[in-house]
């Protein structure tokens, strides 16, 4: 089976330095040693902001003002660079870069070493990117965040989220819209999201780590993990679709009662399944059998000319063995109720279990 996980793990982020013209809003003098410095600038209502610092801790909040606020007080100078390309300069900006430079005196994007406070419009987009560090980001309309060695926390996200670290967590809460998590070395876990839109999936993929998801109701439910345990819990949409890939770990679906779905499942002989609900178990397709070829006339063979016997030791002829392919898995497919959700399982070595709430 291929298996890949959300490409967000190994391509974490989209790069947060700005392509575009930068025009520097702000110009100010370096803080004093340990003094708190605090910059802020107006911004429109939906706007895209971008924060990356080589190391540490980033925290966004949403608030209901145009205006981006930021506060360190490990950094010496903190700037803001638009970079839309608005003819008229005088009006809000709709994208800003936020450059943070520490104390070293760092001038390159993204290579500060410090803690940064930002608060930005509720209707704002932010992409956040820290190398060392955790994330957290309250109250936004979308998010992109990437961290490699940190964990992430995103709560009440309006539209969409992407996020993926390396060596850390995840932790989703009360959002909406599109998702796509992934985590190489942690778990992720989510709570309370739904779609906006008919077309929102949910995507989240682990290496090493456990996927815990609880009242998740997008229409389409991706999990993938090589190592880890995957858990849901929750009703299931009508007519949505589930899809679970595991080398390793265990599968445990807990439903309520009057659920109704139907389970195409390919898993290891080895795999355990375990159901609260009574299946009803679809009896497999009949195999295909391999097509004639067109009958042909036959023809009349022609005379044999004699041969002379042939002289010397007899050589008996050499029998080639097939090997016999034993398919280590088995398909099945079962149904509950009318049938109606769809849960698609691939498992290479862990247990099934469906659970009644």
């Amino acid at each position: 089976m291929k298996f890949s996980l959300v490409p967000a793990v190994f391509a974490i982020i989209i790069s947060l330095a700005g392509s575009n013209k930068a025009i520097n809003l702000h110009d100010e003098s370096d803080a004093k040693s340990g003094e708190k410095i605090e910059r802020s600038t107006p911004v429109t209502s939906q706007p895209s902001i971008t924060l990356c610092v080589m190391s540490g801790q980033l925290t966004v909040h949403g608030w209901d003002k145009n205006e981006v606020r930021v506060r360190s007080t490990d950094a010496a100078q903190i700037e803001f660079r638009r970079v839309d390309k608005s003819k008229d300069p005088s009006t809000p900006p709709a994208r800003v870069d936020v450059m943070v430079f520490d104390k070293m005196r760092s001038k390159g994007d993204c290579q500060a070493l410090a803690d940064v406070e930002m608060e930005v419009p509720l209707g704002a987009t932010v992409q956040v990117q820290t190398r060392d560090g955790d994330i957290y980001i309250m109250g936004v309309a979308g998010a992109y965040a990437g961290s490699q060695n940190g964990d992430i926390v995103i709560e009440r996200a309006g539209k969409f989220v992407e996020a993926g670290s390396v060596g850390g967590s995840i932790s989703l809460k009360d959002s909406t819209g599109r998702v796509n998590l992934s985590s190489a070395g942690g778990g992720v876990e989510v709570f309370n999201v739904q779609p906006l839109g008919a077309d929102d999936t949910f995507e989240v993929g682990t290496v090493s780590g456990d996927i815990q998801l609880d009242r998740v109701t997008n229409t389409k439910v991706i999990a993938k993990t090589v190592n880890g345990n995957v858990t849901m819990s929750g009703a299931l949409s009508r007519s949505g679709y589930y899809g679970f890939t595991t080398m390793g770990g265990d599968v445990v679906l807990v439903m309520p009662h009057d659920v109704s779905f139907t389970l195409n499942a390919r898993v290891s002989d080895k795999s355990d399944i375990i159901s609260d609900f009574a299946l009803k178990y679809m009896p497999e397709p009949p195999a295909t059998p391999t097509p004639k070829t067109p009958m042909e006339v036959p023809r009349t063979p022609s005379p044999k000319t004699p041969q002379p016997p042939k002289t010397g030791p007899i050589i008996a002829p050499m029998v080639v063995i097939k090997p016999v392919i034993v398919n280590p898995f088995r398909r099945f497919t079962a149904t509950y109720g009318s049938g109606d959700a769809t849960i698609s399982l691939s498992s290479f070595g862990g247990t099934l279990r469906l659970k009644k709430i």
